[in-house]
């Protein structure tokens, strides 16, 4: 069987199975959708940033220039001082959260540019109303834990809490298409496998087709008729 026929086979077979794909795909989606949409927990982001201040702008050109490379080298500190269970313990208890609250709060995170004095607090949480609570007592008892430890308060808030009314995961409309993907190749191996590596013969065509001789006749099946 040369390349055309095998194609033109391929195609017919494709052809004749587009409803088991389309229902096979729908329901495929469909699932995913439903999946995402109510089961799965929303998350929602919120972020604030903070500057690390120079703390006396009355010096000269060089020693401000030392104090911001200070400054610059001290924020993997600062950052490891974001993730001190302390922090987190201070907040939680002048919120007075339960433990259930609390495991409402998914992730802590604090990031620094390289070479910026500016750090970004990202707190995402399954309530989106605690996040905005929440990230607002974080920073206060994180500026709070820094200006005990270093006998100063270098920090300064840049912007308040913000983030978006809408859930950073799950995002609906890529899990769509990601399974529209995935449902779809699984929809084409099934036939692929199933219908055109099989070597059954399906056609008298096929048969001919062959062989290389023309079909004669062909036998009836008759079904056997069980007696009265």
């Amino acid at each position: 069987m040369n390349f055309s026929n095998n194609m033109t086979k391929i195609y017919n077979i494709i052809k004749s199975k587009l409803l088991f794909l389309s229902i096979f795909i729908l329901l495929g989606v469909g699932g995913v959708t439903l999946y995402t949409m109510f089961v799965v927990t929303p998350i929602y982001s919120v972020s604030s940033t903070l500057i690390l201040k120079i703390m006396n702008s009355e010096k000269n050109d060089s020693q401000v220039m030392e104090a911001i490379n200070l400054f610059q080298r001290q924020a993997k500190t600062y950052l490891e001082i974001a993730a001190l269970s302390p922090v987190k313990e201070a907040t939680d208890k002048a919120l007075e959260l339960s433990s259930e609250e609390a495991s409402k709060i998914k992730s802590i995170k604090l990031t620094n540019d390289s070479g910026s004095q500016l750090m970004t607090l990202m707190i995402k949480s399954s309530d989106r109303e605690l996040a905005n609570q929440y990230i607002k007592e974080y920073v206060k008892q994180y500026k709070q834990f820094t200006t005990e430890k270093f006998g100063r308060d270098d920090l300064s808030i840049v912007t308040e809490a913000q983030g978006s009314s809408k859930p950073v995961y799950p995002i609906l409309w890529k899990n769509m298409l990601i399974s529209l993907i995935a449902f779809s190749f699984i929809a084409f191996n099934i036939i692929f496998i199933r219908y055109v590596l099989s070597d059954s013969i399906d056609s008298s065509d096929e048969l001919e087709e062959l062989t290389g001789v023309p079909t004669l006749g062909m036998i009836p099946v008759i079904e056997k008729k069980g007696r009265r």
